[in-house]
């Protein structure tokens, strides 16, 4: 398997978030290629700690485990074990004004991929063209979306979309999400590990039309820093960090698995009206793309299915010769009237 990634962090532009409280991580070890953002919370000094233990906690649990071990499983047993560093880290048990993170992962391992999180951070999929959410929000607003209370585009800049309901370090122990099964991996795929500071000003559109049009001039890097930039220039109320990993080659897999969508509670949103033409790329942070190779850890070749592009719906077929048309029933029932009356008319006359 061969991937390609990049990322970008910036305080944003409020005066009173100039501590960058985010932090992003990646690794290879025996058990695959790592990916990791988190987003600290407790103010300045406490968030930016609990974000940087929380993602050094993941990255040495993962190491230090064999590779006969379940991948998803790894990744679950090294954020529940962040989650407790950070709760450690808070003190006392009765301290209230304890210091937590969000967190999403990514795990790739032979042609596969695991997804686990806690918090708002996101982490997204382009495929074909379509944008995939494949996190779903642990906050109010997530909650005031999933009963209808409230739609995609009133959920930008919400008063409430700093209240989170599932974070690490907030308790010894923390639940946190992944999919019922891997998501199969296919060359070109995108994915996207983002913290609120993007996700709060920019919609899933926004963030598609962005990266492919960065994407098909200029290399990862240059995406990252413009997704970055882009939240700024709608506000940057808060910190943004942003790492993109790119399937170059999705390498042999251990099994077939059954190809479905990976949805999780958003809808795909497909590619419509991009203008790739009229964009600038701002100064960022510098850096190169990055790659990583691995080999297939199976000897046999798997040959999957390529990935159904989206089609707009179908016109409604047209009737068949044979078929009832309506239009003609109606012509000939005008017609049979009129003849009624003008032999009505004629018999009138005629009887006089």
């Amino acid at each position: 398997m061969q991937l390609e990634f990049a990322s970008a962090t910036d305080p944003g532009l409020d005066p009173h978030k100039r501590v960058n409280e985010d932090a992003v991580g990646q690794s290879v070890s025996a058990v695959g290629h790592l990916f990791v953002v988190c987003d600290g919370m407790g103010g300045h000094v406490g968030g930016k700690q609990a974000s940087e233990l929380a993602v050094k906690t993941i990255l040495e649990c993962v190491a230090r485990t064999s590779q006969e071990t379940e991948p998803v499983r790894t990744l679950v047993a090294a954020i529940e074990e962040a989650a407790l560093k950070v709760y450690e880290l808070g003190g006392p048990g009765e301290n209230r004004q304890r210091p937590g993170s969000t967190c999403v992962g990514l795990l790739f391992r032979d042609g596969m991929l695991e997804v686990a999180h806690v918090g708002d951070s996101r982490g997204y999929m382009i495929r074909n063209k379509q944008i995939h959410r494949i996190t779903r929000d642990h906050s109010l607003v997530q909650e005031l979306l999933d009963s209808g209370r409230l739609t995609e585009r009133e959920a930008i800049g919400h008063p409430e979309s700093n209240k989170i309901t599932r974070a690490l370090g907030m308790t010894p122990t923390v639940r946190v999400e992944t999919r019922d099964e891997p998501m199969e991996l296919f060359d070109g795929d995108v994915f996207i590990l983002a913290t609120d500071g993007l996700t709060d000003l920019a919609q899933n559109q926004d963030i598609l039309v962005t990266a492919l049009a960065f994407l098909k001039s200029a290399n990862l890097q240059t995406a990252c820093n413009e997704l970055v930039a882009l939240a700024n220039r709608r506000g940057g109320h808060d910190n943004i960090t942003v790492q993109m990993v790119r399937v170059v080659r999705a390498g042999k897999k251990l099994a077939k698995t059954r190809m479905d969508e990976p949805n999780f509670g958003s809808p795909s949103v497909p590619l419509t009206g991009l203008a790739a033409a009229g964009h600038t790329v701002p100064a960022g942070p510098a850096g190169a793309v990055q790659t990583l190779l691995e080999e297939p850890h199976s000897p046999e070749s798997f040959a999957a299915p390529p990935p159904q592009a989206w089609h707009a719906d179908p016109p409604p077929a047209a009737l068949s010769p044979g078929a009832p048309n309506p239009l003609m029933n109606l012509v000939i029932l005008m017609a049979l009237t009129i003849g009624l009356l003008v032999a009505a008319l004629v018999w009138a006359l005629t009887s006089r």
